[in-house]
């Protein structure tokens, strides 16, 4: 036991310390951080002073809070601090904490053992399902290659584990769990991984596009005393094929605009991402779609919204609102409405050769 402790712990502080550095600018670092942090309190309650085991709970109880948090700030494509799972992710953390000052969890009954831990176990499960659905939610859209392995392995193995060990300790068996050989196992996978290649899985998590901005453009500069390299013969084919209008294909997919453009599924993910700089292939459509309808809601002041929805290859009303939202900060009615204040039909800006 002591060793497989002692093999958990060394890989904890592997991670803690390599990844440290990345928590200054990545709100994926932070929660990842915390996670180990937490999975350090996990490992070290049967070797902790009864005096201070409340410290070891109140750390382990969580992971599935942190898992779920984990989850949002590396791969969700629109973070959502307020959200009824972010409260049902404090539940599940101060319920526990706030029970345990009255009484053990053994000890509790009723309503103190309903509300303190039940119902907080049961929130953790629903953290971990959304956890889960958060990591395969747009895996084929996400174009970051880092990121899309890190859904493949990372935090599955962490997910499995804390899942794993909720489903243990909630039914009353946790205590023949040899703690140590979990997290060395969970610990080693992901170690081997990250460190693996430590170029950037999280550093690079929430570099996105703002509000009604341009995509954040990838930061490859040229060699010392040479030109910028001229776009390639693909990028060249992909600019000429969305300017033609072909974003605007309704339920248009990676793969249909691989095969349109005659590259492989991964070359054309890889090609968005380094010369345009998205890291989500809704984002680069959702952009290319809504700059046309800034232009066309501006500039076509009679023509009906569900009308231009539909034209740019929204499936209803709600979705376009929705991206239009996202992405500008305000409904297309209001858009319309101020740029109308602002001086009539045709005064926004020509949008039509920003689209690429």
């Amino acid at each position: 036991m002591l060793l497989f402790t002692g093999f958990g712990l060394a890989c904890i502080l592997i991670l803690l310390m390599a990844f440290i550095g990345d928590s200054r600018s990545s709100p994926a670092a932070k929660a990842f951080i915390a996670f180990l942090i937490a999975a350090a309190g996990f490992l070290l309650h049967p070797l902790t002073s009864p005096d201070w085991q409340w410290l070891t709970l109140n750390l382990e109880v969580t992971l599935p809070a942190l898992f779920w948090l984990l989850c949002q700030t590396a791969f969700a494509s629109r973070l959502k601090w307020f959200s009824i799972y972010t409260f049902l992710a404090l539940y599940s953390v101060l319920a526990p904490w706030t029970a345990r000052m009255y009484g053990l969890h053994a000890e509790a009954t009723g309503a103190r053992l309903f509300f303190g831990w039940e119902l907080a176990q049961l929130f953790e499960f629903l953290l971990i399902a959304h956890g889960f659905w958060t990591i395969f939610a747009h895996w084929s859209t996400d174009l970051v290659e880092p990121r899309r392995q890190l859904r493949a392995l990372v935090l599955m193995v962490a997910g499995v584990t804390v899942l794993g060990v909720a489903l243990l300790f909630n039914l009353g068996i946790g205590v023949s769990v040899d703690r140590g050989l979990v997290v060395s196992i969970a610990g080693l996978a992901i170690a081997a991984f990250l460190l693996r290649g430590r170029h950037g899985a999280f550093a690079q998590d929430l570099l996105k596009s703002g509000r009604g901005a341009e995509p954040v453009q990838a930061e490859v500069p040229a060699p010392p005393d040479q030109p910028p390299t001229a776009p390639g013969e693909h990028e060249l084919q992909l600019k000429a094929v969305m300017a033609a209008g072909y974003y605007r294909t309704e339920h248009l997919t990676l793969k249909m605009l691989a095969t349109k453009i005659g590259l492989p599924e991964y070359k054309t993910r890889a090609l968005i991402n380094s010369t345009l700089g998205y890291r989500n292939f809704n984002d680069y459509i959702n952009q290319l779609r809504i700059e046309e309808a800034m232009h066309r809601l501006s500039t076509e002041p009679n023509t009906p919204i569900l009308n231009i929805a539909l034209d740019i290859g929204y499936r209803s009303l709600s979705s376009f609102n929705r991206a239009f939202k996202d992405i500008t900060g305000h409904t297309p009615s209001d858009h319309r409405r101020e740029q109308l204040e602002q001086g009539g039909p045709g005064s926004a800006p020509d949008c039509a050769n920003s689209l690429i």
